[in-house]
């Protein structure tokens, strides 16, 4: 479910790695080139250069694969069984319960996609279930045990190898990183 990947406990995502394919037959007909425009979060998405051409084109050094164009104009698909993989997340929560809520973390940032059995996500998976097993608290939630441990810890104790993609190098990551909805006085 990749709408609440940030409260997870484990989340599963897709992860595109190709931009999509504009199918300007069927965006003409069905798309509103305005909202298919206005859906791309870092502008990648414009109109075609020829006015009396109803599509749109793709700046390929723009596009980060986010899907948001496929969901408001189904003419821009964005699935490749080649491209296409999965990611996972660890450690977030909703709950204000013993602890504030906590955003999830990139734990594995690309596997490949191997339907309908997926070796590769189902062994990181039960490595993760069966290390939090062993040494959570009685109802410690995942999030709380690893902050109790350490995410090098966590790292460690899975097997999971640490890379340069797990670092937060979004230009304000220093003041959102310990993102909270509690107010502290």
């Amino acid at each position: 479910m990749c709408g609440a990947v940030h409260c997870s406990d484990l989340a599963i995502v897709g992860v595109h790695t190709k931009i999509p394919k504009v199918d300007n037959e069927k965006l003409a007909a069905t798309c509103e080139i305005p909202t298919v425009m206005a859906s791309c979060p870092t502008g990648a998405i414009r109109r075609h250069p020829d006015k009396d051409i109803k599509a749109v084109v793709i700046k390929e050094d723009l596009c980060m694969y986010c899907g948001n164009c496929y969901t408001v104009c189904p003419a821009m698909p964005l699935a490749d069984a080649e491209g296409d993989g999965v990611a996972i997340y660890a450690g977030g929560k909703v709950s204000n319960a013993r602890k504030p809520p906590m955003f999830s973390r990139l734990i594995v940032p690309y596997l490949p996609n191997n339907p309908p059995r997926w070796p590769e996500v189902v062994d990181v998976i039960k490595k993760v279930v069966k290390v939090y097993a062993a040494n959570a608290r009685k109802y410690e939630r995942m999030g709380e045990w690893i902050e109790r441990i350490g995410w090098e810890s966590f790292f460690q104790l899975t097997g999971i190898p640490f890379t340069d993609q797990h670092i937060d190098d979004f230009t304000y990551a220093r003041e959102t990183f310990r993102s909270t909805t509690q107010f502290k006085w």
